[in-house]
């Protein structure tokens, strides 16, 4: 990290001015004060000195996680390849930028931390804010969970907007990012429920009352399958069409043409060119 680069010379100055003022003329301790001083204003500035740093020489995506994108990320594959450099910059930043807590387990995987940064940055890749910062703490389970919002339900992913908490079961959140022609796109999910809490003045489409009627003629899902995978009602059809944008982006341009112009506007992506056809079946 930049911040410890730039600490060094400071650290060796204090070290140097001791050793003198010990060994040879006591005034070169007077030496010691500029030196802490320079350390305590870099200490507190490190954030923001690391964070300048990273975003000009992002540190490389861990090659399990590129190995991952390749394999299971279907928007990764159709990137150029100056994209595809943008996307795994975007991917470490994010991870940076974050703190994964763990709940259930020692701790986070790479590879997990790095699936979930990529749903963010998949919805947001057309935008500059791909950070999303107002929701800076992602707590992952190994299964899901309960919470306080609803304690009696165990569900597989959640936002708490107070605490700018995101949560995730990680067997569900894989499943549905390793096989997004069977099961529901959870990070897209809850990532677009963050975007929505963090810019709800944009102008989200709405959907008329028989969005649950037609939505099987884009993927095959009823309400009550992702109800059933999410473990929570889903009432709000806003953050599923928006899943829907972004998996079958083809199939949901043809049956929600205003709603998929909307969301391209809003996204400033247009997925239904690169897509790669995919078909959910849960039961």
């Amino acid at each position: 990290m930049l911040s410890r680069i730039l600490a060094a010379p400071f650290v060796l100055m204090a070290l140097l001015a001791l050793y003198f003022a010990w060994e040879f003329n006591p005034t070169h301790a007077v030496y010691v004060a500029p030196a802490v001083i320079a350390l305590a204003v870099i200490y507190v500035l490190s954030p923001q000195i690391d964070w300048w740093w990273y975003k000009r020489k992002p540190p490389k995506l861990d090659p399990m996680v590129e190995t991952l994108l390749n394999r299971y990320d279907p928007f990764f594959k159709t990137l150029f390849p100056k994209e595809k450099k943008l996307y795994k910059d975007r991917i470490s930043l994010f991870m940076i930028a974050h703190d994964y807590m763990p709940q259930g387990m020692e701790s986070v995987p790479t590879d997990i931390k790095g699936l979930i940064a990529a749903s963010a940055v998949r919805l947001t890749f057309g935008l500059e804010d791909y950070l999303l910062k107002k929701f800076e703490q992602i707590i992952v389970y190994p299964h899901p969970f309960p919470s306080p919002q609803f304690p009696e339900k165990f569900h597989a992913s959640e936002n708490f907007e107070e605490d700018g908490v995101i949560m995730f079961s990680i067997e569900q959140f894989m499943l549905g990012f390793m096989q997004t022609n069977q099961y529901y796109h959870l990070g897209l999910h809850e990532f677009f429920n963050v975007y929505r809490n963090s810019y709800p003045m944009v102008p989200y489409p709405t959907f008329s009352d028989d969005f649950w009627v037609k939505l099987p003629q884009v993927s095959g899902l009823k309400k009550e399958a992702i109800e059933r995978f999410v473990g929570l009602p889903q009432d709000d059809v806003l953050p599923v069409g928006a899943v829907h944008f972004f998996t079958h982006a083809k199939r949901f341009k043809a049956v929600f043409p205003q709603q998929y112009e909307a969301f391209k506007a809003i996204f400033r992506l247009d997925p239904a060119e690169k897509e790669e056809v995919a078909t959910f079946s849960m039961n």
